[in-house]
């Protein structure tokens, strides 16, 4: 049997120490590891307080340098926030920086907050795959956000 764990940093109330946020974070890092965990996830999440990780590759490049041989997960990568290009190139950096201890998963995204925020309000069920790069919807978005 293998053991695997989702773990963000959590910040539940505006008074909680964003030290204190990564502490914890770090602390349940090593206990896996130690512990014998196969795989450390986290997903990718932006202006959600309650769980910070606008970008899984910093969080997991940074947990590599603390732990030993667990392997890390991007639990969701959102494709549509992502040029294919820059996410294939981030992807080989978090996995040469970790020592080749990279898991990598890439979701359509969970909430439609996120999406309104972070694809100009594009509809979380179209947003599956590169289905938008196809249909060149993620090309039309991209010149939207960044002119």
């Amino acid at each position: 049997m293998k053991f695997a764990m989702s773990i963000s940093m959590e910040r539940f109330s505006p008074t909680d120490l964003m030290s204190e946020v990564v502490s914890n974070m770090l602390a349940l890092a090593r206990i896996a590891d130690e512990g014998g965990f196969e795989t450390l996830w986290t997903a990718e999440h932006h202006t959600i307080e309650c769980t910070i990780s606008p970008n899984p590759f910093t969080i997991l490049t940074w947990l590599s340098q603390h732990t030993q041989r667990i392997r890390l997960g991007t639990a969701t990568l959102v494709a549509l926030y992502w040029s294919p290009i820059r996410l294939a190139g981030e992807a080989v950096m978090c996995d040469h920086l970790t020592g080749g201890r990279l898991e990598f998963g890439i979701a359509r995204g969970a909430y439609q907050y996120e999406f309104d925020r972070m694809a100009g309000g594009t509809p979380q069920q179209e947003s599956v795959g590169y289905e938008g790069a196809r249909t060149g919807r993620a090309e039309a978005l991209g010149r939207r956000l960044c002119p």
